[in-house]
């Protein structure tokens, strides 16, 4: 925020508390100036929202620190969700021999704070990886498939398969004759969830 932007800030902040503005225009001056440096960082529409915030949840006349604190912790949350990596040749400006000159760090620079501030989303993880469980769509087993399985690993040589692996996991999303997968890590398990099992006796009974 700059100097003109805190005076339009104390100027609503004073519609809602007339305790925060000075009055005496000497003191006006010195309270512009301290805000504008302690809220140099702040957006001023995040500053706006930060105030209503306060008066939201407390009776006390709002400082800058309490701007700054709220500040704080949205860019510290939305860089802990920034996973993305940095590509140089996305960006034309950065010399492909000089990756790591002034322009690379100015394209880097210019990522981060367009997170910081809003203007773009965290890359987060689930945007870069593929989701398991629920989220994706696992095409069942073909015959093939399960023929060329059936040749490398004969029935008698093999654990007899749990009887509602025939029916799809309304647990973890896992697709008939497909093992189950732990909802959070996508690991596989040993077992299979109580629902799939559910499924599988209501189907059975429907076919009775």
């Amino acid at each position: 925020m700059d100097v003109q932007e805190v005076i339009r800030l104390l100027g609503e902040i004073s519609l809602v508390d007339d305790r925060v503005v000075k009055t005496d225009e000497a003191e006006q001056k010195a309270q512009v100036r301290m805000w504008a440096v302690a809220l140099a960082e702040v957006p001023l529409d995040f500053a706006g929202e930060a105030v209503g915030r306060h008066y939201a949840e407390s009776a006390w006349p709002i400082m800058p620190k309490d701007i700054t604190a709220k500040w704080r912790d949205t860019v510290r949350d939305r860089l802990a969700r920034q996973v993305g990596t940095f590509e140089p040749n996305h960006h034309p400006e950065i010399d492909p021999d000089d990756q790591y000159g002034n322009a690379y760090v100015a394209a880097l620079r210019s990522g981060r704070t367009a997170v910081m501030t809003g203007a773009e989303q965290p890359h987060e993880l689930p945007e870069l990886v593929g989701r398991v469980g629920r989220t994706v769509d696992v095409a069942p087993a073909t015959d093939g498939y399960l023929a060329a399985k059936n040749a490398l690993f004969p029935k008698a040589n093999r654990p007899a398969a749990a009887p509602e692996l025939a029916v799809h996991c309304p647990a973890c999303g896992s697709a008939a004759n497909r093992p189950c997968q732990s909802v959070q890590r996508g690991r596989v398990l040993r077992g299979t969830h109580g629902s799939r099992r559910d499924a599988y006796e209501a189907q059975q009974g429907a076919a009775a």
